[in-house]
């Protein structure tokens, strides 16, 4: 019988902000842990930071980097270096979902979770911008590719091809989210009816355009309030001017700190979550929001058709109107509740224990044993 297989797994991610890249790694890391033909070990770009991320499996090891990252990523943009053992530890295969991966005498696994740096790298700072280099120099050197939507990689095949055997196409699961208590949403929110957006204020999020299509909703409940809560962004700024330019702006709260109860209270006590991105690499939001049996409006921009199916109203990014119509219609039974219960029958296309195989499969076939 072959030994387990080492696997590294970056977990940086799960001692950050809980973004959508470390509900990604939260739920792959737990899902891999039970695979017995698998020894799973972690790995952190901290620098000085040694505490162990929330959510680790006991008796998992975590290997600390010493360099920050901030050394190590120019070094792997121009001589691949440094590699191996000091970044990830012992390994048979290493997987980066993190967009980077280090060099390594070892095979790697990168998972990209958008193509959005390539296809709108003006939308993000220099510091995020880097990281497409780094990508397409992990391509270079030969690492196997996993994006969790055909979307992505077709959007991937424009701007840095990956020879089709090395790419893998395996989504993800539902993120585990706290019972969650709509009473309490809703007195975090302060209104009884809101529509909720969550999730840092981006430019791809489309926030300041959902603003926008708020304020022209037609039949709009006149008690009614548009809820978003999240991280501020590099669109934070346009999203105040549009919100000044309201004829009501008391009908916009902004929620810019949330632990993730208050989170979990917020998606239960929703009338409708919004989910306008121009972009998405997979979204978990409309996903956490049928969990709690509220009805999604959402866009059709990157891979968000691919994750939801036919359990939302789908509107085309940026297009103000179709959005604030979409929003109306979402609150009217009887598409209310045709909504409610079609993204409780799409929840069974999403499976961690799916998600584990496939990368176990695309992890051997890394190391030769496939």
């Amino acid at each position: 019988m072959d030994a387990p297989l080492r696997v590294a797994l970056d977990v940086t991610p799960l001692a950050g902000e809980p973004t959508g890249i470390a509900r990604a790694v939260d739920g792959v890391l737990h899902a891999l842990w039970t695979d017995q033909s698998l020894a799973i070990s972690g790995w952190m770009l901290s620098g000085r930071r040694r505490a162990r991320p929330d959510g680790v499996p006991a008796g998992m090891s975590v290997h600390h980097c010493p360099v920050p990252a901030r050394l190590l990523h120019p070094g792997w943009a121009r001589f691949s270096l440094p590699r191996g053992r000091l970044v990830h530890g012992p390994a048979d295969v290493v997987h980066g979902m993190n967009y980077v991966v280090p060099p390594s005498s070892v095979p790697t696994v990168l998972t990209i979770q958008d193509a959005d740096l390539f296809e709108n790298p003006e939308w993000y700072d220099p510091n995020v911008q880097r990281f497409a280099t780094l990508i397409r120099r992990a391509i270079d050197r030969g690492c196997w590719v996993h994006v969790s939507t055909r979307a992505v990689a077709d959007a991937l095949s424009r701007h840095c091809p990956v020879p089709e055997e090395r790419l893998a196409v395996i989504g993800y699961g539902v993120p585990d989210i706290p019972p969650g208590d709509a009473e309490l949403g809703r007195q975090i929110a302060g209104t009884s009816k809101y529509v909720l957006a969550l999730g840092s204020v981006n430019r791809r999020k489309g926030i300041p355009e959902l603003v926008e299509a708020f304020d022209r909703m037609p039949r709009r409940p006149p008690d009614l309030r548009l809820v978003i809560a999240g991280s501020p962004g590099l669109d934070e700024e346009r999203l105040e001017r549009t919100v000044a330019g309201l004829a009501d702006p008391s009908a916009i709260i902004r929620i810019a700190s949330i632990d993730e109860a208050q989170r979990s209270n917020l998606l239960y006590g929703a009338s409708v979550l919004a989910y306008p991105s121009f972009d998405e690499g997979f979204g978990f939001p409309p996903l956490e929001a049928m969990t709690a049996g509220v009805p999604v409006v959402a866009s059709t921009g990157g891979s968000i058709p691919e994750v939801v199916g036919d359990a939302a109203i789908l509107t085309p990014p940026g297009d103000v109107e179709a959005l604030a119509g979409a929003l109306a219609d979402a609150l009217e039974e009887p598409l209310r509740t045709d909504l409610v219960e079609r993204g409780r029958r799409r929840l069974a296309a999403h499976s961690w224990e799916a998600t584990a195989a496939g990368l176990a499969d695309l992890y051997r076939r890394a190391a030769g044993r496939g």
